[in-house]
């Protein structure tokens, strides 16, 4: 598969990152860091992945911090109060995740409020409703209790990798962590649901054109409930893999992540206008965000500072991607006069 060359760029600019950071942070490119990068941002790299639909089809999901709190909070309330085995709070996790990111695809697509009102206020509502089941308050003595779950908890396993190959002899590997091979396979079917399937297709026409992608016969409104529905979904994945690590959840899980996902998905490439971008963005700019900041948590640099960082990547990406919608322009209006 063919990489555009912004992503081409992206992955460049990333490797020059991560050697600089080598260089002048001798602890960066250690086994352990290489393991705390895995497992501290594969859950990032998910909610980017599930942050991009809504912004393909022109969309945004300021929610997707509270939605992870809600799930995390479902897993809690029913491990802990209802005693349900995991296997079953699992799916009823995603599920969860999945119609709340359903609830804003409806408000958008269908009552027709803008993507940034509707979620906005689906964030202020969803982190009241976690407040409103959450364990921790109807049940106090909870709070100490710990989630012991061998389905929830197996998603913090580790894997020797290198020692199952024989790598070890010759230098220290890495032991990788599941969640980042959940994220791989949540990068695979979604990377594959949007180059291969009539799906993907759609999300790219109405986040192209909307009212001309209707006119073409797509459901249009059904595609943007969809989108927001696997952002959801994403959600509910990322709220599992911090519930394990964690071994519990609170009410403030996921707060601010809405931020990091929508500069990881626009640093990736994927436009805020709509109809252009890919899986593999996402991925590559949460950890080239995850590689900048235990770059500067090693290079003793405040986490304040971090944040103003963090500010001025996220507003550096949406000016780029600015850049880039006015240059396609001649290019798009060119190809409409030659259809005309």
């Amino acid at each position: 598969m063919k990489l555009r060359p912004a992503t081409s760029a992206l992955l460049f600019f990333t490797a020059l990152v991560f050697a600089a950071f080598s260089v002048w942070a001798p602890r960066f490119a250690t086994a352990t860091n290489i393991e705390n990068l895995m497992s501290g941002f594969s859950f990032i790299a998910i909610l980017a992945m599930g942050q991009a639909f809504p912004i393909l089809v022109r969309g945004i999901d300021l929610s997707i911090g509270a939605i992870v709190g809600l799930a995390g909070m479902v897993v809690f309330d029913l491990a802990l109060i209802f005693h349900l085995p995991g296997y079953l709070i699992l799916p009823l996790a995603l599920l969860a995740g999945s119609l709340a990111g359903a609830l804003n695809g409806f408000l958008v697509a269908y009552l027709r409020l803008q993507p940034f009102i509707a979620t906005l206020a689906t964030l202020a509502a969803y982190r009241g409703l976690t407040y409103t089941i959450s364990g921790r308050q109807l049940v106090p003595g909870l709070t100490t209790t710990a989630i012991t779950d061998p389905w929830i908890m197996g998603i913090e396993a580790y894997f020797d990798v290198g020692g199952w190959l024989g790598l070890t002899k010759w230098v220290n590997m890495p032991w990788i962590p599941l969640s980042f091979f959940l994220m791989l396979l949540v990068f695979a079917l979604f990377q594959v649901l949007l180059l291969m399937t009539r799906f993907g297709r759609d999300i790219y026409a109405v986040g192209g054109n909307e009212e001309a992608a209707r006119l073409a016969g797509i459901r249009t409104n059904v595609v943007i409930v969809l989108a927001y529905t696997l952002s959801g979904f994403a959600a509910a994945i990322a709220a599992l893999i911090m519930v394990a690590r964690f071994t519990t959840s609170t009410e403030a899980l996921g707060t601010g992540m809405e931020l990091t996902t929508i500069a990881a998905a626009v640093i990736g490439g994927v436009s805020l206008a709509g109809g252009t971008g890919s899986m593999f963005g996402p991925l590559i700019g949460a950890f080239l965000m995850g590689g900048i900041l235990l770059g500067l948590t090693l290079l003793g640099i405040s986490q304040f500072v971090q944040q103003i960082i963090t500010g001025m990547i996220l507003l550096a990406a949406i000016s780029n991607d600015r850049l880039l919608a006015i240059r396609r322009r001649p290019k798009l209006l060119a190809i409409s006069s030659g259809a005309s």
